[in-house]
């Protein structure tokens, strides 16, 4: 974790990332917690039933641009799974075992 830590600096990239979208509330991610894996957490809150989608797909979306800034080594190691869910209390219990949490 900390030669990740050294190498690239994930939290600011994801806040970079998500910046743009105010119905995002919570950005978290872990790397370990399922082998291999980078898991990005985000909560969006959106109203608009009619958007709603729309803007889950976007969120989707902008995890893709962020397995694009990693190092070629962590491409090659890690694969990036984006998790993007409502506020409802399930979905924020699991960031308490997150590496990094960005609470918007």
């Amino acid at each position: 974790m900390a030669t990740v830590q050294k190498e690239f600096e994930a939290g600011a990239a994801l806040l970079e990332l998500y910046a743009g979208f105010p119905y995002v509330k919570k950005v978290g991610y872990s790397i370990g917690e399922m082998e291999g894996r980078i898991l990005i957490r985000v909560i969006m809150d959106d109203n608009d039933d009619d958007e709603s989608f729309a803007n889950f797909l976007k969120l989707i979306g902008v995890s893709r641009k962020f397995e694009d800034m990693l190092p070629a080594d962590m491409r090659d190691e890690y694969e990036v799974v984006p998790l993007v869910t409502d506020p409802y209390e399930g979905a924020l219990r699991h960031f308490r075992t997150m590496t990094v949490v960005i609470d918007r």
